[in-house]
């Protein structure tokens, strides 16, 4: 078993004699040129384990933000889904009022009328009945007229009958993005339905401002971080701010980041109303960027004299 090391040690002693040989038998012109060599390969690899650090630094940054984003994402998400599930909640004891015929079209208009006083995102309140006939509505001065029926009046959009109809098949609240038309501002449409186990009596219409959701449903901290913005379905915006598009051909350049952004359906809506945020884009420490390129260029001026020389030792 001690033979093996035994043999290695000889072969590593023969390598080296052989090498000091080949040394000792170069003129000195010849030894001056090869010494250059160390020192140049010792700049470059300084100058590969720089790159090196400062991208992987660089990945760690990215990676940061990028979680950064996605953790304020989430917790908006969260303001957002209790702002409106709070607000169902209320109207889902209307729906029961009226269902338990506790409630009259005049009554319902006062309750209506305090809701959306308190919910500055709230834009208006109606009741429909089983023939899609609005029995009575309060909204807001704000509200462009002619947007949704008045009371007596049928409901004429077909999206706002399409989801009144999946609200009276499924007895469930439905949420629905309407979009916009000619001058009208997109609405969030909240159907729940009314019944009594056997019966169906219509829905409470309630319709959100999406811009309200966002300016009053978004905490200020994180609209001053990112831009954010709520999209519909088809990723068109409805609210909020965008970062500016980048120019198509810087994205071909190896050290442009890729945009960070994040986006999440809002609950209980679902892909309706999805929830992006774009980190605005940042330059590089100035301190941390200068040092990084003063080491560069302090090594490719010591590699560039290192060769310099080498190749007039060769003359």
């Amino acid at each position: 078993m001690s033979s093996e090391p035994t043999g290695n040690t000889r072969q590593a002693a023969a390598t080296a004699q052989r090498v000091r040989h080949w040394w000792w038998q170069l003129n000195p012109h010849r030894q001056d040129r090869f010494a250059v060599l160390a020192p140049l390969a010792a700049v470059l690899l300084f100058l590969a384990a720089i790159v090196a650090a400062f991208g992987y630094l660089r990945l760690e940054e990215i990676d940061r933000e990028h979680e950064a984003v996605r953790r304020d994402v989430e917790y908006t998400q969260q303001r957002l889904r209790l702002r409106l599930l709070e607000r169902q909640e209320q109207l889902m004891r209307i729906a029961r009022d009226i269902s338990n015929r506790d409630l009259d079209p005049e009554e319902f208009q006062v309750r209506a009328e305090a809701l959306v006083i308190q919910y500055p995102d709230l834009e208006r309140l109606s009741w429909v009945d089983a023939d899609m006939q609005v029995r009575s509505t309060y909204a807001t001065a704000s509200l462009q007229p002619g947007i949704a029926p008045q009371s007596g009046e049928i409901l004429a959009s077909d999206e706002t009958r399409n989801n009144f109809a999946l609200a009276r098949e499924t007895l469930q609240p439905i949420y629905a993005q309407r979009g916009a038309s000619g001058a009208a501002v997109p609405l969030l449409q909240l159907h729940i339905p009314m019944n009594d186990g056997a019966r169906f009596f219509g829905v409470v219409l309630a319709e959100y401002s999406v811009d309200g959701l966002y300016r009053y449903g978004v905490p200020a901290e994180v609209s001053a971080r990112y831009a954010i913005s709520l999209l519909d379905d088809k990723g068109a915006r409805l609210a909020g701010t965008n970062v500016p598009v980048r120019n198509p051909a810087s994205t071909w350049l190896p050290w442009v980041v890729p945009a960070n952004e994040y986006e999440v359906p809002v609950s209980p809506v679902g892909n309706g109303l999805i929830l992006r945020a774009q980190a605005y884009r940042t330059s590089l420490g100035v301190i941390g960027s200068g040092l990084f390129w003063l080491v560069s260029v302090l090594s490719v001026m010591t590699a560039w004299m290192l060769i310099a020389n080498w190749r007039h030792n060769r003359r």
